[in-house]
């Protein structure tokens, strides 16, 4: 297939990947398989991927911020546990080898799929007013956050619902709350994961660039021109895509 098709399609995951994300979340599962596919090692995917997810990060750390949402030092604290968590995770990820990688991407597709799709009939208190933490379960965050920064540098897939879980649990914070400290974590620890990818020649810049660039687009569209969507199907069709690239992953590994 020629580069720029190739390219094409790469800005067409990504696009797709920020408009799902924005109206619930999961799109991120369709990134990995689609790069496998076009010759991409597991690590290289990983590390392809990075600068979308930073990018993601930035943007919506700066959009809470705009409105006053950011819930500083704590989100400050966590991000900085995670970002910790983050550097091992990263290593240890590269350390896998490209066989046994791929069966871990696609068992964790999968799961994070079928968990967001089974999510919908979860009964989480998604009103709790609070948008503060108590000072007591700081340490309690400070470690969970470090080990979901060690998944993060990892994989990273399925974190942007573990980080919202996690506080709305911990912390008995609402979703919009829980979103602009999640903003923070992914930035922060972005940066470092993918520092330790590029080092390691796992990062291809272009395609890198190209994805973002579409995860930005998709986010940007969906967040001023969709209305009335019907998020449950929108999720229910990228999941069963999901679920048979993890599948195709699985049996091609």
């Amino acid at each position: 297939m020629p580069e720029v098709w190739i390219l094409a399609l790469i800005f067409l995951t990504g696009f797709a990947v920020g408009f799902v994300n924005t109206l619930g979340g999961g799109g991120s599962s369709l990134i990995y398989p689609l790069l496998i596919f076009f010759g991409f090692s597991p690590h290289e995917a990983i590390g392809t991927a990075r600068p979308g997810f930073l990018m993601q990060g930035f943007f919506g750390w700066l959009g809470f911020k705009s409105k006053k949402l950011h819930l500083f030092p704590f989100n400050l604290y966590v991000a900085l546990a995670a970002t910790g968590g983050s550097v091992l995770g990263a290593h240890l990820s590269l350390q896998v080898p490209p066989g046994l990688m791929k069966k871990i991407i696609a068992l964790v597709i999968a799961s994070v799929t079928v968990y967001i799709l089974a999510g919908e009939r979860l009964n989480v208190k998604k009103n709790v007013a609070s948008n503060t933490f108590k000072t007591g379960k700081l340490r309690l965050n400070l470690f969970v956050f470090f080990i979901l920064g060690v998944y993060s540098g990892f994989i990273q897939t399925g974190i942007g619902f573990m980080i919202i879980l996690t506080l709305m649990l911990i912390n008995r914070m609402n979703v919009t709350a829980a979103n602009s400290v999640k903003a923070m974590v992914i930035l922060l620890s972005g940066i470092p994961s993918l520092i330790i990818f590029a080092k390691a020649g796992m990062v291809h810049w272009k395609e890198g660039i190209v994805l973002a660039s579409g995860t930005a687009s998709g986010a940007w569209f969906t967040s001023r021109w969709s209305v009335g969507a019907d998020e449950r199907k929108v999720k229910a069709i990228v999941g069963l895509l999901a679920v048979l690239m993890a599948v195709k992953l699985w049996i091609s590994s």
